[in-house]
């Protein structure tokens, strides 16, 4: 399944900025070895979700986990995105770890690695499962 390359108005990329916030909860773990770039820096995947590392980073955050520290890529370009999933290499400010995501609609969700992560292709990509799910 091939990615669609979009622009979105500042307005639209705010709401969907926005709505990410509502996203559920997350895991992370120890930190990653290396970043990989991503495919592309802004895209859909997945329906309506924006393939950027703000929209991820926003669902990150939105998980509430980490002690009121802000989540932040632990380097500009550490994720990827592929058919409706995508990883991110997030740092809290004492460790980097992997996050998975699922696109549903325009929401980024993240998942649980250990419920996602049975089996290249299961329900991860193959093409990001090393990545995604062997990390940490």
């Amino acid at each position: 399944m091939g990615m669609i390359t979009t622009h979105l108005g500042g307005l639209a990329a705010a709401a969907l900025i926005s709505a990410a916030l509502l996203a559920g909860c997350g895991s992370s773990s120890e930190p990653a070895a290396s970043t990989v770039a991503s495919t592309a820096t802004t895209g859909t995947v997945g329906g309506m979700a924006v393939c950027d590392g703000a929209s991820l980073v926003t669902a990150a955050n939105a998980a509430g986990e980490v002690d009121d520290r802000p989540l932040v890529l632990d380097t500009p370009d550490s994720f990827q995105c592929a058919d409706g999933w995508a990883y991110a290499y997030i740092d809290n400010g004492d460790y980097t770890g992997t996050w998975v995501f699922e696109a549903e609609g325009q929401f980024w969700i993240p998942k649980d690695r250990a419920t996602v992560c049975t089996a290249p292709g299961d329900q991860v990509p193959a093409s990001i499962y090393k990545d995604a799910c062997e990390t940490n």
